[in-house]
């Protein structure tokens, strides 16, 4: 039995953190820390639930706005309750509940009280006057089949969570309800009346099946509706007794839905459940000390997996339960989780550390004077208490290195004179006692040798070099690195402070006495060209983000534009009234698919031809009997609008070699744009001819120019020289952009005058003068 509790005792650390956490949880649970967090909780379970649907057998009769309209201010004269109750009556409603306080007396009480009495099935409320239910008149309180009170509270959030079921002998409302519906119909079972009815609520309460009080009174509403219903009868207009559902905030339910989500929780019998509080011990007690063991158990990894499991874990079941109608604190068990591996962690933490310090400082006992150069500021050099260290089962292994690192001094001393960097070491006067042979070439230094005679004024001025070593002596951290150039190789000196174990720059040894200084020289030749090289490519990169960024913004907008018209289309379409409405739209429909179609395959095109993945095969094109194919077309089209379209070729023109698929698509492009804002009665003509380099094909139109102020954008995707289209025929803003890539890339170019009332388009491609 030794083992065991040598065991227990050897880990009861690990218990500790989960039980100061405990501890301290269930005293913020005392004061009410977690209220407001589950307060939240309670509204997220309600959304991530969903929502349910509302009993079938409930009904309401509202007094909304239109009814204050029609009917006038509240409250009104109790003929409009007997005309109500009236057509209830006849309707054959099981009850009818009116949520409405009767307490003044009122002449028409009597012909109320009748119509009550014929009915019999009338309950009504009894509202909080101080120590006393304000009971309704006598004269309705005697006829009405039961009366319930409508006391209730609401939470910090406005809330109301739990309900009385008894007050001072009094049902509640909603209570009331369902015992006298009860007495007509099948038995309902019913919760422990003692309790409160903790609210279990379906869902918004614009859900539950409700009528307007005007529309019932005014016979707009089917007396089939309310036959074998409970008849809710209550006031629902804005600033009358609002109340805050998880699903109606703003704008929020009314008192009124509060009672029907009572009378719906009783129906169903699906009221929240709620932990009994001689659970939260029984968590406080497993889950803290539990935890802290299982946590520290692991490594870092684990645990955070592991608290990450738990979390979800809980989570969910949290909701599962919930979805059963039983409400289990959230925010609580996740904090006491949280908080309990925080605190484990911290705690193995410190614990690692006062085993390391321990193991280090034995070592510093036995090795010291294999580690230190002089005798000077040994203690500085002893573990101190706030000091951060690995984790404990690291302990072994950093304890062997340190004990290699008293061996392996000389073996550093070599290592570095080996190094490509230049190193050296000076005492507080400057007087140098190392340096490697690097150190020795670069700065012309040797040992024995001053600082200041070797760096002034090569790399610094007196002045600077006496503040370096000012700085050095008082601060102890390193100045910052000094970069010069030196013919054209770039160098990067840094000065540090020479502290004992090698620790310049920290805290600890803010009080250390200062062994020298330490010269770094580094060459940072390579580091220079690579840095400037990628500043290059980060610009360049910059750039082409922001290209990117501008296409997709008007990628989207012109995608958008087509699909917004196919839409409101559409729905014209549905609502449309005549064929010739229908016709219409549908030539809608057509056009803007059409348009989204030609700009997706012209944002295809394009992207083909950028990207270089377009494929292209010269073959020899005779332009005499190639081009009037290809311009055919357009002829009937030309004529349509009434204009005219010429052809001229020049006799003899060479053969091009040329890709004809692109060709082709360049040329009807721009014939297709001539067309397009050429205006009745305007002039097209295609000529080609050629130089003594050159073959060049121009597409010239009369009755349309281009401000020169806006020759430079055409052909830049999606513009669209503004006024330019006062026919409105549209376009994708492509075309150009694509004609000025695909003939680019065959190896031509283009360029367009506009003026004196007509636009030219001239693409050139050089000849093979081999051939």
């Amino acid at each position: 039995m030794k083992f065991p509790i040598r065991c227990i005792q050897n880990n009861f650390w690990r218990l500790l953190p989960g039980s100061a956490i405990a501890f301290g949880s269930a005293i913020f649970l005392q004061i009410g820390f977690f209220a407001p967090l589950e307060q939240i909780a309670y509204t997220a379970l309600f959304n991530l639930r969903g929502k349910l649907p509302w009993d079938d057998r409930l009904v309401m009769v509202t007094i909304d706005e239109t009814s204050l309209q029609q009917i006038g201010r509240f409250p009104w004269s109790r003929k409009n309750y007997i005309k109500l109750l009236d057509i209830l009556n006849r309707a054959d409603a099981s009850i009818i509940a009116m949520d409405l306080l009767f307490s003044e007396p009122s002449s028409d009480d009597a012909a109320l009280a009748s119509a009550m009495m014929q009915s019999g099935r009338v309950v009504l409320p009894l509202a909080s006057s101080k120590a006393e239910f304000l009971q309704p008149v006598p004269q309705l309180r005697d006829v009405a089949i039961a009366t319930g009170h409508i006391l209730h509270s609401t939470d910090t959030d406005g809330v109301t969570r739990s309900f009385p079921l008894i007050n001072q002998d009094a049902p509640a409302f909603g209570l009331a309800v369902v015992q006298s519906y009860a007495l007509i119909h099948e038995a309902i079972p019913l919760p422990n009346l003692t309790q409160s009815l903790w609210i279990n609520w379906a869902g918004s309460v614009q859900h539950i099946p409700q009528y307007s009080f005007n529309d019932v009174v005014q016979g707009q509403v089917e007396l089939q509706t309310f036959r074998n219903k409970i008849v809710l009868v209550g006031v629902t207009a804005s600033g009358f007794d609002p109340l805050i559902t998880p699903y109606d905030r703003n704008p929020p339910a009314s008192g009124m839905h509060l009672h029907a989500a009572i009378i719906n929780n009783l129906l169903q019998q699906n009221a929240l459940q709620v932990l009994h509080p001689h659970w939260l011990p029984m968590i406080f007690l497993v889950a803290g000390p539990g935890l802290s063991w299982l946590f520290s158990s692991q490594s870092k990894k684990k645990w955070i997996l592991l608290w990450l499991l738990l979390g979800i874990g809980w989570g969910t079941f949290s909701l599962r339960m919930f979805q059963a109608a039983l409400w289990v604190p959230v925010v609580m068990p996740v904090t006491v989780m949280t908080l309990t591996a925080l605190a484990t962690s911290l705690t193995e933490r410190l614990r690692s550390d006062a085993l390391l310090r321990g193991q280090v400082q034995h070592l510093w006992k036995t090795y010291r004077q294999d580690i230190v150069h002089s005798s000077q500021a040994t203690q500085s050099l002893l573990p101190t208490s706030d000091r951060t260290w690995s984790y404990s089962d690291s302990v072994g292994q950093l304890a062997a290195l340190a004990e290699q690192f008293g061996r392996s001094q000389s073996t550093q001393a070599a290592i570095a004179k080996s190094l490509s960097v230049g190193l050296a070491a000076a005492d507080t006067n400057g007087q140098v006692w190392f340096c490697n042979p690097v150190a020795s070439q670069w700065l012309q230094i040797g040992v024995g040798d001053h600082l200041s005679a070797n760096l002034v004024p090569d790399w610094f001025s007196q002045s600077e070099l006496d503040a370096e070593f000012q700085h050095l002596q008082h601060q102890k951290i390193m100045s910052s690195p000094k970069v010069l150039c030196r013919g054209d190789r770039w160098f990067e000196l840094k000065l540090e402070p020479l502290l004992p174990y090698a620790t310049s720059g920290s805290d600890q040894f803010s009080h250390s006495h200062l062994d020298g200084f330490l010269v770094l020289l580094s060459d940072i030749t390579t580091q220079k060209q690579a840095e400037e090289t990628l500043a290059q490519q980060v610009q360049e990169l910059h750039r082409l983000d922001q290209l990117k960024d501008d296409f997709l913004s008007t990628v989207s907008h012109e995608l958008r534009s087509p699909m917004t018209n196919i839409k409101m289309a559409s729905e014209l379409l549905k609502i449309a009234k005549s064929q010739e409405s229908s016709a219409h739209y549908l030539d809608i429909l057509q056009t803007e698919c059409k348009r989204e179609i030609d700009l997706i395959n012209d944002l295809l095109d394009l992207q083909r031809v950028e990207a270089g993945s377009q494929n292209f095969s010269p073959e020899a094109i005779i332009l005499e009997h190639w081009l009037p194919p290809v311009i055919e077309p357009f002829y009937q089209r030309a004529e349509t609008h009434h204009q005219t379209l010429e052809i001229e070729i020049a006799p003899q023109l060479p053969t091009l070699m040329s890709d004809q698929p692109s060709l082709e698509r360049v040329l009807v492009e721009l014939v297709n744009n001539a067309c397009k804002y050429t205006p009745s009665g305007g002039h097209i003509q295609v000529t080609a001819d050629s130089t003594i380099s050159h073959l060049q094909l121009a597409i010239c139109n009369s009755g349309a120019e281009i401000p020169e102020t806006e020759l430079p954008r055409i052909f830049e995707k999606f513009y669209r020289v503004p006024h330019a289209d006062p026919w409105k025929r549209g376009g994708t803003g492509l075309g150009l952009a694509l004609v000025k890539q695909l003939v680019e890339s065959l190896g031509g170019s283009i360029h367009v005058v506009s003026g004196l009332g007509q636009t030219t388009f001239t693409v050139r491609f050089p000849l093979n003068t081999d051939a």
